[in-house]
């Protein structure tokens, strides 16, 4: 069991809970119908490094248009879904919100998970037009500001966004900073204290009176799995696919920060780890660690069990297989606060679903808190513009929930306004609504979100209660720099991917693939990678006090 430790910036429980409840960039009539994405977090390759860009001091403020034109900001972000015509709509009824308040547009360009884990690398290496852009675990913050085009905000945020800046402590911006520059605004999501554990259908908990609310740890779930093998044809215990889904090793569930998800495969949870009681905080290859060696003994036995398929299907193929109820439900780092009920309906064809975490503590980590910042591009041309759209997103409930939700009356419907709960019109459902993210985490402060479940209201209270008992990473608020190690860091992506997902996975005998998968991570350059991050984490404590 963890130790808890004192968490030193829980002032945040009260700001927060005090804030109000309030491919590349093309237009948006050219953008396809995005496919269904998976809610998977996915991690990439870190692309080649480059020096991060110094921080300077704040521009001037745009000048007023002239001859009637108004600065367009284009906005890179992740969507499950969007119909260029909705998209359109969306984008007109937020511009009209936007023009009078900051004197600028917004071009929105969503993307799918699979494309913004790819796309959005290229987009900021390239210099392609863009002013902000959506971090998250789709798109990993550390990743955007290795390309080097991600601008600083030490100066802009204060002077353009000062509510927004006002609303966290310290401790928590150092989150967003590399080098000692915040490359971002983080937004306020509600799931930094992290608890991993299961989200399963809840008829077939019912069907086959599992004792779920009962259960402590991962094992304790097999004699159900048992049941779904033996009764249920069609039907497969957990998810899995080619990329994310279906691995054992989650760093928190193990009592770990994964320190930086980008050194390892991409759409794993990394290679590196520091445990969350450990106060040297001695950061560790964690293939080489007894926590690994567990996870992936189980993987292999549950992979055995038939608790996975055999073949992992691709992430289109898995979403379609979910919606024909052909999986039981999945592991996952994050349980639920909020209310299921949207995702069911997005992603479940509405079958409820459950969730119960394995962890008497949440872990807070620097991770988790990089899951939803905004950035500002480097070559963005009005990045004062850009932060002041920061600052409406995050204080505007129209706007805030416009982006979330869509038009009143034709993507969603009031169904107690006094308590803030939304439905979706007569006719309509989460499949096939034109507009809907399904990304709440995504855009700002979700104090603001309506809600799809009257079971939320209240929530951010569950919430704070949570961070009063979450056990704080002793690297909390440390961000890597990769540069000195951005070879190393690449050739241990590409070892880890062959070597080590399919071990992670249970597709291979961990007796012989184990061993293979730490030999070829020494190769790689494990150890320096390391060594380097140590002594940076050794700085960063040093200087912090801590």
């Amino acid at each position: 069991m963890l130790s808890k430790r004192t968490i030193p910036f829980l002032v945040l429980v009260s700001l927060v809970a005090g804030l109000a409840l309030l491919a590349a960039c093309a237009a948006p009539g050219t953008l396809p119908t995005a496919a269904p994405a998976t809610s998977a977090p996915a991690a990439t390759n870190a692309p080649a490094a480059t020096n991060a860009p110094a921080a300077t001091s704040a521009p001037a403020a745009t000048s007023a248009p002239t001859g009637g034109e108004v600065p367009t900001l284009d906005y890179v972000y992740f969507a499950f879904s969007a119909k260029p015509e909705d998209l359109q709509a969306v984008e007109d009824a937020a511009n009209a919100i936007l023009v009078p308040k900051i004197g600028a547009k917004i071009r929105l360009h969503p993307y799918t998970a699979a494309d913004i884990t790819a796309k959005a690398p290229l987009i900021l290496q390239s210099g392609d037009q863009c002013d902000l852009i959506s971090m998250n675990q789709f798109n990993p913050f550390n990743n955007g500001v290795a390309t080097g085009g991600l601008l600083p905000l030490d100066d802009l945020l204060p002077k353009y966004a000062p509510k927004t800046w006002a609303s966290l402590p310290p401790e928590i911006w150092n989150a967003a900073k590399v080098n000692g520059k915040i490359y971002g605004s983080i937004n306020i999501t509600g799931d930094w204290a992290n608890y991993s554990g299961m989200w399963m259908r809840q008829d077939l908990l019912d069907k086959y009176k599992f004792d779920w609310q009962n259960t402590k740890k991962l094992e304790d779930w097999e004699p159900y799995f048992d049941q779904i093998v033996a009764n249920e044809k069609g039907v497969t215990p957990l998810l899995s696919t080619d990329g994310y889904w279906g691995r054992q090793w989650f760093p928190n569930y193990y009592g770990y920060d994964p320190v930086d998800v980008g050194v390892g495969a991409p759409q794993s949870q990394g290679m590196l780890g520091v445990k969350a009681d450990d106060k040297t905080r001695k950061i560790v290859a964690v293939a080489f660690t007894p926590e690994y060696k567990q996870a992936v003994e189980l993987a292999r036995k549950w992979y055995n069990k038939g608790y996975y398929l055999k073949t992992p299907p691709t992430d289109s193929e898995m979403s379609s297989m979910r919606a024909a109820g052909q999986f039981a439900g999945f592991h996952f780092p994050r349980t639920a606060y909020f209310s299921t009920k949207a995702m069911a309906a997005n992603e479940w064809n509405n079958i409820p679903i459950v969730t119960q975490h394995l962890q008497d503590h949440a872990i807070l980590t620097t991770g988790a808190i990089q899951n939803s910042i905004t950035a500002v591009c480097t070559v963005s041309k009005h990045p004062d513009l850009a932060v002041k759209y920061i600052e409406e997103v995050n204080h505007n409930p129209d706007l805030y929930n416009l982006l979330n939700f869509g038009i009143e009356g034709k993507h969603w419907v009031w169904v107690d306004k006094d308590k803030k709960i939304i439905g979706y019109p007569e006719g309509v459902n989460g499949a096939t609504v034109g507009y809907n993210p399904n990304a709440y985490w995504e855009f700002g402060d979700r104090h603001q979100l309506y809600l799809f479940d009257p079971a939320d209201v209240g929530v951010f209270d569950r919430i704070d209660e949570g961070m009063k008992n979450a056990v704080a990473s002793p690297i909390l608020g440390f961000t890597p720099d990769r540069t000195p190690v951005q070879n190393e860091i690449a050739a241990v992506a590409s070892a880890a991917k062959q070597y080590c997902d399919p071990v992670d996975k249970g597709l291979v005998d961990p007796a012989q693939g184990l061993p293979q998968c730490q030999a070829k991570l020494k190769e790689a350059g494990i150890d320096k990678i390391v060594a380097e991050f140590q002594s940076q984490v050794d700085a960063w404590a040093k200087a912090n006090n801590q």
